[in-house]
């Protein structure tokens, strides 16, 4: 039996054409694998409430075919419910879908979500009413990615991250920021704050080996304390190869409910590599909030 699937497309994520992804879902429908009905983004909705209709009617999947943004869009309307979501690859980074141990072919990735799968429960960022998947950040983050115009993003991929960053950099000056975890308040300066509910970020094929998980219930707080990209980057050496410990310049927090963030003065906050808006923030842990269809052949390398 086909499934019935709500299908939110970006047309003009990424490197993907459009025309081509649609004819492979036309192809999948002729061959009985699934019914669905399509729905192409503009840039101009609000997508939590597309999805969100959506839903009143009897679909079993929604399936998000974009990049991250894309996918947290989708994911706004879906969080709570018990409809499963399927991510198709067709942005710059795609770091959920390589989180899912999706393959980067959409071909393949859909072959997946219409075949052979598990279920998985995972942890979802609530903020503002508004639900996020991998990770938030504001500091050198938040202003590389500010920095960043469409043109560069869909030339160099991944690469504009780092190029932004390298030059953003040069201009970082401590922030004084206040942060109020499940009740009780720190006060520190910092230079780049990021909260992790998974460290796949999609620019390499491989987590970053930070023991985050995106379904222990828990998000994962590190603030960095280090000044300039260099010293940021080998703070984050140390927390890969696991020797924090000895890096004074890395706070690290275990976030079981929530986390509010005040900086003085306010600056730009991301979530899944959009800017969103400006400090003060409240983060909430929405624990098994979102069920996703991922690979099986990730699930068999983990065992």
């Amino acid at each position: 039996m086909s499934v019935k699937a709500y299908v939110v497309l970006n047309p003009i994520a990424g490197q993907s054409n459009p025309d081509e992804i649609r004819a492979l879902f036309n192809r999948s429908h002729e061959q009985g694998l699934w019914d669905f009905d399509l729905y192409e983004t503009t840039g101009e909705e609000d997508l939590k409430a597309v999805v969100s209709n959506a839903l009143e009617e009897d679909y079993d999947l929604v399936v998000a075919c974009g990049g991250d943004g894309t996918v947290s869009g989708v994911v706004d309307g879906l969080a709570g419910s018990e409809v499963p979501l399927g991510v198709l690859p067709g942005g710059t980074v795609n770091a959920f879908a390589k989180e899912m141990g999706m393959p980067a072919n959409i071909k393949d990735a859909l072959e997946i979500i219409l075949g052979d799968h598990r279920l998985r429960s995972i942890d979802v960022i609530e903020s503002e009413g508004r639900f996020y998947l991998l990770y938030c950040s504001l500091g050198l983050s938040s202003e590389s990615i500010a920095a960043i115009d469409r043109e560069e993003k869909y030339k160099i991929g991944w690469l504009a991250y780092l190029s932004n960053a390298i030059q953003e950099s040069a201009k970082l000056e401590p922030i004084m920021v206040s942060l109020e975890i499940d009740g009780k308040t720190e006060r520190l300066h910092a230079y780049e704050i990021l909260l992790f509910n998974s460290d796949q970020l999609g620019v390499i094929d491989s987590h970053l080996g930070l023991d985050v998980s995106i379904d222990d219930g828990l998000l994962d707080l590190f603030v960095l304390q280090s000044k300039g990209l260099g010293d940021m980057l080998l703070s984050l050496f140390y927390r890969i190869f696991r020797k924090t410990k000895i890096d004074p310049n890395i706070r690290y927090w275990a976030i079981k409910d929530s986390v509010k963030i005040d900086v003085d003065p306010n600056v730009k906050y991301q979530a899944d590599g959009d800017i969103i808006g400006d400090t003060p923030v409240l983060f909430k842990v929405l624990k098994g909030g979102l069920k996703v269809i991922a690979s099986l052949l990730k699930h068999q390398q983990n065992n």
